[in-house]
């Protein structure tokens, strides 16, 4: 339908069902803010995506457009027919002239300001108005209003945003949130910057389609455009480094370039072009070409501090925190306090770690490395060295915690703390589950950490890799000079689970029979069949069995799953409501009693991490209002959840976006966890690779049941890993460091940092903000 302009005159609900979004009320108006007809108004739907984040307030105006439906409702005993729009985009439309007079006056958001206020400043400025509310010049407008009103209307107009740039970007598709983070940049020069070179749109998360079509349509680029083969290459290296390369071939950026243009315009050759558009692209910083290939100036930074900081500690040969007799010591008090006697490979990894400033401990499930931590913990403790541990993940860190008996983090929290800045004295840093560590989280850490601070990365390289870009523990198994110690012996668990364990680890496929009652077995079927098997296989031992999927998408995802399994355990059971204000009725939450459910983000406030698994176990039949101490009332209870931490906390309707069901949760969420009993459906998938089979096996602690179809895991486990893919250079340059190598770039990569913080292209270090972004 066509676009209509409306001025909100009520909020009926902000938020709705915690879901984000708003449904509102407003009267259509005229190009020039007058109401077209008093007596007719329509209710607007918008969920959050449409809005783009924007907070809806009265008195603003929106251009918006959708299928419009006709409601009937009672009101007061009489039949009414509303009219609502289920809208498919929403703009905030900035008023002309003499209307921002009205807008102020009826938007809640500038408190203070009546008619009269803002029609004294409108009558003062005029359209000047615009430019010293955008740029935040309360001094001036203090001349008309006072000081404290200017402030309050300043800072009012600032969270409106700089409308006419959002306005401008809106209208030609691109969402608030990216509007308002280029405003975030170039402030009041948003639109200029943004006609001079759109390309620049791109280090803000925007799409290149969406891009590229405002460039050669609004502003009329040529298809051989300078500006637009240099967004091509930055484009084309912002998608292998979310690939999870950091470094790669000029061929294949040539090849992702070329797919990004299209066809080229008749008598002119893109291989021509691509290498003009590759040589400014080294001129201006955008990529650095070195012994490893081109590298987009992001990853080579973040590579080589992260190199840096480790061959800092490596050069500094055995640093002993205690003698060899004095650690033989504490491995036979341990011995003799608690029973545990540490094999020959544990014992050379106490060692390594109270003696070099930097080593890996390597190894797969069970092997031990959570009792190489707790005694080596007890001869820091010896030594007065401060321990500090994290993991990327909030489970991990939490697993880490509950294994070791002592604090844990996960990574960014570490970072956002003051502790980092207060490692005084002998310290050491321990990284868990370190194969999942990308080289954005660890450049961070290297970055944070004092030089003296001793740095043990403890995990698997054969379990999953990074989901972010880049190969931190894997690179380092590349290095010789880098001390690594890997425990074999298998002690959590033997017999046929440990020997398909190993098999899958080492790429060699273990034929395995499909008795269900056996410690490991597949269950062949086809994939229509794999959902339906892994349910009932589940309902089987369902207190101790956990479904461990590849997907979260396709016919035996986590989703299709999980909603067979409410269909299956739950259906007909007590189901947990909220209030819908637009309706005036309440609304399914999508959680009955008795489920299970997997929170999906870290909530430190609420004692939960992204990864933490629960059970629905009560219903409230009317929320319930939860109070503190005294008596202020901090929400309302829908249900509550029996966490796997032991315990019992309240679900509220701001915790909706962040807890899913959880009979099946994915192989990545599983990492560091373990369950008596593991269900893995297995279907043909790009993500299907030995080490995510190899991680699944290794959750369990007495069965493993695979189904589905088992060319696809041979396939998987007989093919290389997935990380062999990825094209790093971290291993190399560590590798050069070590040889005493000339840093021959590191002046080049430092002055093209530099230039490239002016941003003459806006490309951030190569679209490192692009990436954080998304």
């Amino acid at each position: 339908m066509t676009p209509i302009t409306l001025r909100v005159t009520g909020i009926r609900s902000q938020n709705p069902l915690g879901f984000g979004g708003a449904i509102f009320t407003g009267v259509p108006i005229a190009p020039d803010g007058s109401v077209e007809d008093a007596r007719s108004y329509l209710v607007v739907r918008a969920s959050r995506a449409v809005l783009g984040g924007c907070k809806v307030e009265k008195g603003q105006w929106w251009r918006v457009a959708g299928a419009i439906t006709e409601r009937p409702l009672r009101l007061d005993g009489f039949a009414l027919t509303e009219r609502q729009v289920d809208a498919s985009t929403a703009l905030l439309a900035r008023p002309s002239g003499e209307h921002l007079v009205s807008f102020i006056a009826r938007n809640t958001a500038f408190e203070g300001f009546g008619t009269v206020k803002a029609r004294r400043l409108w009558d003062h400025f005029g359209e000047r108005l615009y430019a010293l509310l955008d740029a935040g010049d309360h001094v001036e407008l203090s001349a008309v209003v006072p000081a404290e009103a200017a402030q309050r209307l300043t800072s009012a107009w600032s969270l409106q945003g700089d409308a006419r740039t959002l306005q401008w970007l809106q209208a030609r598709g691109f969402d608030i949130r990216i509007g308002r983070k280029v405003l975030a940049f170039f402030g009041s020069n948003a639109a200029e910057k943004i006609e001079e070179d759109p390309y620049r749109l791109l280090s803000f998360a925007g799409r290149w389609s969406e891009v590229d079509k405002l460039a050669t349509g609004e502003f009329g680029l040529a298809q051989d455009d300078q500006r637009r083969l240099l967004g091509a290459v930055e484009e084309t290296c912002y998608r292998l480094f979310a690939s999870g390369h950091t470094a790669m071939l000029s061929s294949e950026l040539s090849d992702g370039i070329s797919r990004l243009l299209g066809r080229p315009p008749t008598g002119v050759r893109w291989v021509d072009l691509i290498s003009r558009a590759l040589t400014a692209g080294l001129g201006n910083g955008s990529f650095v070409k070195g012994d490893h290939g081109l590298q987009p100036l992001g990853a080579l930074v973040m590579e080589r501090q992260v190199a840096r900081a480790i061959h800092q500690r490596l050069r500094l040969g055995e640093v002993p925190l205690a003698s060899r007799a004095v650690v033989d010591g504490v491995i036979g008090r341990v011995f003799q306090e608690d029973g545990v006697e540490l094999n020959l490979e544990q014992r050379e990894a106490l060692h390594a770690a109270t003696t070099r400033a930097f080593v890996c401990i390597t190894g797969g499930a069970g092997v031990g490395k959570t009792t190489v931590l707790k005694t080596l913990y007890r001869l820091f403790d010896l030594c007065k060295v401060k321990v500090v541990q994290v993991a990327l993940a909030g489970r991990a860190a939490k697993r880490m915690q509950e294994a070791t008996g002592r604090p844990a983090s996960t990574i960014a929290s570490f970072l956002r703390s003051e502790e980092a800045e207060s490692m005084e004295g002998l310290a050491v840093l321990v990284v868990d589950e370190a194969s999942m560590v990308d080289i954005i989280s660890m450049s961070r850490l290297c970055q944070a950490l004092p030089p003296h601070v001793r740095l043990v990365l403890v995990g698997d390289p054969h379990q999953l890799m990074p989901v972010g870009p880049g190969l931190v523990l894997h690179a380092m198994q590349n290095v010789p000079q880098v001390p690594t110690v890997e425990l074999k012996a298998v002690k959590r668990y033997g017999g046929h689970i440990a020997a398909a364990a190993a098999s899958a680890r080492s790429g060699k496929w273990l034929e395995l029979g499909d008795d269900s009652a056996d410690p490991i077995a597949f269950l062949p079927c086809s994939d229509d069949q794999v959902a339906g098997l892994v349910v009932e296989l589940l309902a089987l031992d369902l207190e101790n069995t956990q479904v461990l999927a590849p997907l979260r998408n396709g016919v035996a995802g986590t989703k299709v799953l999980n909603e067979l399994c409410q269909q299956r355990f739950t259906r007909g059971r007590p189901a947990v409501k909220c209030w819908n204000e637009e309706f005036q009725t309440e609304a399914l939450c999508g959680f009955n009693e008795g489920d299970v459910v997997l929170c999906t983000r870290n909530l430190w406030a609420k004692g939960l991490q992204n990864g933490s698994l629960g059970r629905v176990a009560e219903v409230e039949a009317a929320p319930r209002v939860l109070a503190e101490e005294d008596g202020n009332e901090t929400g309302l209870a829908l249900a509550w959840i029996e966490w796997d931490d032991g315990e019992r906390r309240p679900l509220t309707a701001d915790m909706l976006d962040d807890v899913e069901l959880g009979y099946a949760v994915t192989v990545h969420k599983a990492q560091g966890s373990q369950w008596p009993r593991i269900v893995v459906p297995v279907t043909k998938s790009r993500m299907l690779d030995r080490t995510l089979l190899y991680t699944a096996i290794t959750r369990a602690q007495k069965q493993v049941l695979l189904v589905g179809d088992v060319d696809a895991a041979r396939r998987a486990v007989t093919a290389a890993p997935r990380a062999a893919e990825r094209r790093v250079a971290l291993d190399l340059t560590l590798a050069a460091l070590l040889m005493g190598g000339a840093d021959s770039r590191s002046t080049l990569a430092a002055a093209a940092f530099r230039r490239n913080t002016e941003f003459p292209h806006a490309h951030v270090g190569f679209n490192l903000h692009k990436a954080e972004n998304r």
